[in-house]
């Protein structure tokens, strides 16, 4: 009877997951429930676009994987706006292209996603706000590219949508010990602190230094030199003064591509890393890149400084022993969008 009744248990959990992941069609079968997602970017600032230009591209190349309903700068500017609809472009030219085969793979309708784009930094704390209280089967996912300022202003005006986000984020907290002391707030800081203080229940990935085990070796320049050779978006790339696709910048993005990944397990990690939840009491909903040397303090890192490098390499390492793994996947989806022009 025991037995049985585990039976029955584990096929009601199986039951359970599949609705959550899909829903019923027209013709009555399932079909998956992409992600709804908007992204803030820094892409304004010319001094270090090329990483948000090469995670916005790598995007495109992901858009059968989830839908973008935003994209918000963290500032406007006649260059940040540009860039980004020169990235659309070039998607929207190699989704009519013939040759190839974005359309036969269901990926984003190029008109909707050049809606996406906001007019102006209000408009998009705004779109935030209305995507988070709208009744949908599929997540919200905002994805942080640039600073938190955008999403500390959604959250500051509308707190009751900090129940219906999921917040992914890099670089967040203090900088590492290969850029500067701690204490120094990394870019993120600005609006990272006032957001962490008051939501302690927001769904919450923070990467905080695993995400720079992507721009370690030769591994970027190789693939840098295959991504370019693909369509718009790889001439795009090429026009870079950056020679390298290191993707550090993709880590929020990658989270949801990657076929490994359990969202609503983020401790059961993938390429973006391993996460672990450091305070499951006062923060049930929050995990950042786990380090394993069990000295370090999540809460306080600057007492337990003296670890810093060990825990900085322990975090780069759990994604470069996946990072092959990644970039295998991702030429294998540009040989499928492509293969027809190959």
């Amino acid at each position: 009877m025991k037995r049985n009744y585990v039976h029955i248990v584990s096929i009601l959990l199986l039951l359970l997951q599949t609705r959550c992941s899909s829903v019923k069609g027209g013709s009555g079968d399932l079909v998956e429930v992409k992600p709804r997602v908007i992204i803030t970017t820094d892409i304004y600032n010319a001094d270090f676009s090329m990483k948000d230009e090469q995670a916005l591209t790598y995007l495109m190349w992901y858009l059968n994987k989830m839908t973008v309903q935003g994209v918000v700068l963290d500032r406007y500017n006649a260059f940040g706006v540009n860039k980004v609809k020169e990235i659309f472009q070039c998607y929207e030219k190699d989704f009519l292209n013939d040759s190839f085969s974005f359309s036969q793979h269901q990926f984003q309708l190029p008109d909707s996603l050049k809606v996406s784009l906001q007019k102006d930094r209000k408009a998009g704390v705004q779109k935030i706000i209305t995507e988070a209280r709208s009744q949908n089967d599929s997540p919200l996912y905002v994805l942080i590219l640039g600073t938190m300022e955008v999403v500390n202003e959604a959250l500051m005006l509308a707190p009751d949508i900090s129940e219906n986000i999921r917040l992914i984020s890099i670089g967040s907290g203090v900088k590492p010990p290969d850029e500067d002391v701690c204490g120094n707030l990394n870019w993120n800081g600005w609006g990272r602190t006032e957001v962490f203080e008051r939501f302690t229940n927001l769904w919450w990935i923070e990467n905080d230094w695993a995400y720079k085990g992507l721009s370690e070796g030769d591994k970027p320049q190789e693939i840098y030199n295959g991504v370019i050779q693909y369509g718009e978006l790889g001439d795009f790339i090429s026009k870079s003064e950056k020679t390298r696709f290191d993707l550090e910048g993709a880590i929020p993005i990658m989270f949801l591509v990657d076929p490994q990944i359990k969202p609503n397990y983020p401790e059961f990690g993938g390429w973006t890393g391993n996460y672990i939840k450091p305070f499951p009491v006062e923060r049930p909903h929050y995990w950042v890149d786990r380090a394993d040397t069990k000295q370090w303090d999540y809460q306080y890192p600057c007492k337990s400084w003296d670890l810093a490098f060990q825990v900085l390499n322990e975090r780069k390492n759990n994604v470069l022993i996946r990072r092959d793994q990644m970039y295998s996947s991702l030429m294998d989806q540009l040989n499928q969008l492509y293969s027809m022009a190959l």
